[in-house]
């Protein structure tokens, strides 16, 4: 079987000035975990600025995008992205699109689909072991508290579960530069949110791929910021597994799903002063941090690889007619 994987934006973000697009390396990371099973002779990721050649059996789509019925015979939607409260209206915009398969991030989603009678699947991220796992000291990486993101999870997600940490030897990885225009507008209008310019100061910058795992392995403490669509939607995120593929010990945010199933691998926190209790505690018992990551470790290791992900998507695109 050919399978392929559609994004919206470039490929490449990796190695861009711009944000890294999650989108890529979700495709990615399937596509090299489909390439192992026998049966697929090829499993590639392709985009705006690089489009298959060759006619497909799948191309699985990871965005709002319409099927191309040039690249392939079938035509998969993975509603992987959280759209907020748009989402329904969306998924009815889709419905009508007429995929040919549809799989979801969100099992709320995925309720919701049924009832309108149609069929799908529920795939939760999955990490890729062969890029996340535990890695020697590097002293360079050995930071107390580290985040890897972008400024897009808002003015009170951000004071919330980022915020807490700056009064800390805090690694801030990432894009915070405030773009001009806007700076322009909060100095003439409004109070900028304490945050901005702090987060713009110490940001150390777009981390490279590869020491992600090193950072997530050396850092004492790993914070996790969800958007709010995705918490709404009842979505475990992908850097959630990532950390704890790296053994490394992760305080997220509340998401129901994740409150259930890793309660006993993650910390939980409903951030601002919490947060900074749950800091000092945890900076404090290095045997208890240590012993909830190499649970954590464990865990996914077990139940949570993409290699697990990919056998789900490929036996469900078997079942396509």
């Amino acid at each position: 079987m050919k399978i392929g994987f559609y994004i919206k934006w470039d490929k490449h973000s990796l190695a861009s000035s711009g944000n890294v697009i999650g989108d890529e390396l979700v495709g990615e990371s399937l596509c090299r975990a489909l390439i192992k099973l026998p049966e697929v002779a090829s499993s590639e990721l392709y985009a705006p600025n690089y489009l298959p050649h060759d006619s497909l059996d799948v191309m699985i789509y990871l965005n709002d995008t319409k099927p191309n019925e040039k690249w392939a015979k079938k035509h998969v939607l993975y509603f992987q992205n959280g759209y907020g409260d748009k989402a329904p209206d969306l998924l009815k915009r889709f419905q009508k699109v007429g995929y040919d398969g549809y799989v979801f991030f969100s099992k709320r989603l995925l309720k919701m689909h049924q009832e309108s009678g149609y069929n799908g699947i529920f795939l939760p991220f999955g990490v890729d072991t062969t890029l996340f796992y535990p890695r020697k000291h590097d002293k360079r990486y050995a930071f107390d508290i580290a985040y890897v993101g972008n400024d897009i999870k808002g003015q009170d997600r951000t004071m919330r579960y980022l915020y807490p940490a700056a009064q800390y030897n805090f690694a801030l990885f990432g894009n915070w530069k405030i773009p001009k225009a806007r700076f322009r507008f909060w100095r003439n209008w409004r109070k900028q949110p304490p945050y901005k310019k702090l987060f713009e100061n110490i940001c150390k910058g777009k981390i490279p791929q590869e020491m992600v795992p090193v950072l997530y392995n050396n850092t004492k403490i790993n914070l996790n910021c969800t958007l709010q669509s995705c918490v709404d939607w009842d979505v475990i995120t992908l850097r959630t597994y990532e950390i704890m593929a790296c053994n490394g010990f992760l305080i997220s945010d509340k998401v129901p799903s994740a409150q259930d199933t890793l309660q006993d691998y993650v910390v939980f926190t409903e951030g601002g002063a919490e947060l900074t209790e749950k800091i000092d505690y945890y900076l404090s018992n290095e045997k208890e941090r240590k012993a909830i990551a190499g649970r954590g470790y464990e865990y996914v290791m077990k139940h949570a690889s993409i290699d697990a992900r990919a056998k789900e998507v490929f036996e469900f695109l078997g079942g396509i007619r």
